[in-house]
């Protein structure tokens, strides 16, 4: 029986799911901002660009917070 702290697989694939959902958001959502824009102010590519940029850094670092989360969890097992 799993302990009363560990979710269940149904939970615990929710669970990646929404991370790895919120993940994709994080790429993308800052470039198709920079896009709208730049379609608005008549820019383009610089906002894309700086969008594309700040997603990509956004994204990575909450991969890597999830990483070492993950990596911190298994070590307590």
């Amino acid at each position: 029986m799993p302990s009363p702290s560990s979710p269940g697989p149904v939970s615990a694939g929710l669970i990646w799911a929404y991370r790895i959902s919120t993940l994709g958001l994080e790429f993308s959502l800052p470039a198709l901002a920079g896009f709208a824009l730049d379609r608005r102010w008549g820019t383009a590519p610089t906002a894309t660009l700086v969008g594309a940029g700040l997603g990509f850094l956004l994204g990575m670092l909450h991969m890597i917070r999830l990483a070492s989360a993950t990596h911190s969890d298994k070590s307590r097992e």
